[in-house]
């Protein structure tokens, strides 16, 4: 079902090089990997920072209850709990030699028994499980991504210092495409970014972005009268949508509708009673067969030989571009793998809410011509469900399909999308982030032109995110997989491209009082009558895990003191809401800013969800990261 542009990959051992330089990947996936786990076990307070004592560049953390302690070179932590490590990790354990820690699992088995509650021994053989399938699979793309950095180089204007203008002025047809896949690097938070289990390393290699294959994505028949159609454009009054999403299809995928109309006439059946349903390839070898035996035996299901689109995933794992298209809408699709920390399927709320959430925003983006220009979204046109007979949603959501619009499409005379995650990539023109060529280019190769880069850079997302929040109760998931900085011809960043509205959470009572209205799928779902929730979104995902975490890179890449970052961020923040001061409610404006500039913010406790094997949110706190001091 995929074939790929490298020869496959062999199991990698954890503790022996797979190859003469196999050890500088294992080095490198290590100390990634140990980042994130000791960032989220001092963040989620499984350890306790106030008990590490510090020595010169040394700091010890006793562990009292196994009268052992942890030794850690270069330990550096900031004001929201970003943790860096610039040396060794060792374990010390009374009369015993110590232990070097060079893995993740490793760390974490050696504090288990100073956890909160002492994890079980199940829980904690699953998320060792994890941790280690997350480390191999980053072991493979790093050895990868060393080949193929100098592909790009021997491919790019030479001339040219920095890959992004090289890459902007290299007529190549889907650019944005290119710096999704060179971009994926994994969640900044999650301590298990890497994670596929179900997967051999051949089938990681074969099916991730960060490898660039080329997958064989069958389409499926699937009976018009077992499914249910949504679409963003309008609700085709008095029309079936099943007729209207087999029209939509047949011009959208010409050549596919074609193989698939006759596969379908060759197996007698009649075209106007079905409906083309493309399926992930891992969904449809290994979930669909067997998860959906009763339907395809009873006829409602059809998987049709030879009929199928070749296709690229993004920087998701399950959201791929037809034949790796610019302009063809990228196609969500369900796969029944543990990806991260969750099965990432397509639910029946997504299918149906992401067209009625692009109708709304466009509504909001005329009124408002897009706040100054500062926003746009990649729309979420057509969605397709299974209707269960049972009205089993969790069946549902591994038979269906959300097409979205294409980022290419945001790109116009100056305007270039470049992904978010991509920044913190780094260039194959000489290994500093994406980031900080963008500095380079824009304002100059130094610390102010960072600080005047990111001034912009933050004035940008949070006008455009604080005013749909304050304006109309939207707060978009637009943490750096979920978003595409615009730049201008000067590289500048003049506008976020929002996409992903699978949990954009909106404040009922901010919508219905800027005189708009939003139909849930569900109560409890999307729209909600309390602001919290709504908050959190807003805090964690566009503050914390796009914002703050380009200011602590920029901070760290040109070797300069965090809080200049944070005052500009702050400052910002502080214009957008005197921006909107009169025009947003008064007292939720008053409330608002409090919560953002001053009270204690949320913080994601994604190890601690780890633990506990559950995909709900769990939050801690932390103290303001504008007051506090790191």
């Amino acid at each position: 079902m995929a074939n790929m542009n490298a020869a496959p990959a062999t199991s990698l051992p954890r503790r022996q090089p797979a190859s003469p330089d196999g050890g500088l990947f294992l080095g490198q996936a290590g100390k990634r990997g140990l980042q994130r786990m000791l960032q989220a076990l001092f963040r989620e307070q499984l350890l306790q920072r106030a008990h590490l004592i510090s020595e010169g560049g040394v700091s010890w953390l006793p562990l009292w209850s196994q009268q052992a302690m942890l030794r850690i070179e270069g330990l550096a932590i900031g004001r929201t709990g970003d943790c860096r490590v610039e040396g060794a990790i060792a374990y010390y354990r009374t009369g015993q030699a110590p232990q070097v820690i060079a893995t993740p699992s490793a760390l974490l088995a050696c504090i288990a028994p100073s956890l909160p509650g002492r994890p079980a021994p199940d829980d904690l053989a699953r998320l060792i499980e994890e941790l280690d399938n997350s480390f191999d699979n980053d072991v493979l793309c790093l050895r990868y991504r060393q080949a193929w950095a100098q592909e790009l180089v021997d491919g790019l204007d030479a001339g040219r210092s920095c890959f992004i203008d090289a890459l902007r002025h290299a007529g190549h047809h889907n650019p944005a495409l290119l710096l999704e896949q060179w971009g994926t690097l994994g969640h900044p938070w999650h301590p298990t970014f890497k994670t596929k289990l179900g997967l051999s390393a051949e089938e990681v290699m074969a099916l991730s972005p960060e490898f660039r294959p080329v997958l064989q994505v069958p389409v499926a028949a699937l009976r018009a009268d077992r499914a249910h159609a949504a679409f963003a454009d309008s609700e085709h009054p008095g029309a079936d949508p099943g007729s209207a999403y087999q029209a939509w299809f047949a011009r959208t995928f010409p050549a596919a509708w074609q193989r698939w109309d006759a596969a379908l006439r060759a197996a007698g059946k009649e075209g106007q009673a079905w409906l083309p349903l493309p399926l992930h390839p891992y969904q449809a070898s290994r979930q669909v067969p067997h998860g959906f035996a009763p339907e395809i035996a009873r006829g409602e299901l059809l998987l049709l030989p030879g009929v199928a689109i070749d296709a690229t995933p993004t920087m998701s794992f399950r959201t791929v571009v037809p034949e790796g298209s610019p302009s063809l809408p990228h196609m969500k699709l369900p796969v029944a793998l543990r990806l991260t920390s969750v099965q990432r399927t397509v639910s029946p709320k997504s299918a149906v809410m992401g067209p009625r959430l692009t109708r709304l925003l466009g509504t909001i983006l005329e009124r408002e011509g897009g706040f100054g220009g500062t926003l746009a979204i990649v729309p979420e046109s057509v969605g397709l469900h299974y209707l269960d007979p049972d009205g089993d949603d969790d069946r549902a959501r591994h038979l269906a399909i959300l097409y979205r619009g294409n980022p290419m499409a945001a790109a116009g005379p100056g305007l270039f999308p470049v992904p978010v995650g991509a920044l913190f990539a780094d260039s194959p023109f000489g290994g500093r982030p994406l980031a900080a060529e963008l500095v380079s280019l824009a304002r100059g190769d130094h610390a102010q032109g960072a600080l005047d880069f990111f001034a912009q850079y933050a004035a940008t997302v949070l006008r455009a995110t604080l005013s749909a929040y304050l304006l109309y109760g939207i707060a978009f998931e637009a943490h750096q997989q979920n978003s595409f900085i615009l730049l201008d011809e000067r590289h500048a960043p003049v506008r976020l491209l929002a996409r992903d509205f699978g949990d954009l959470r909106v404040h009922g009572p901010t919508l219905r009082a800027a005189g708009l209205a939003l139909d849930a799928y569900r109560p409890g779902h999307t729209v909600y009558e309390d602001d919290e929730p709504v908050r959190d979104k807003l805090l964690h995902a566009v503050l914390l895990c796009h914002l703050v975490e380009l200011a602590l890179l920029l901070a760290h890449t040109f070797r300069q003191p965090e809080t200049p970052f944070w005052d500009v961020l702050r400052r910002e923040a502080e214009q957008v809401f005197d921006s909107l001061r009169g025009r947003a409610d008064g007292r939720r404006w008053e409330r608002e800013r409090r919560a953002l500039l001053e009270e204690d913010w949320p913080a994601k406790s994604f190890l601690r969800m780890r633990l506990l094997d559950t995909s709900d949110d769990l939050h801690g706190s932390m103290p303001n990261p504008f007051t506090a001091q790191a």
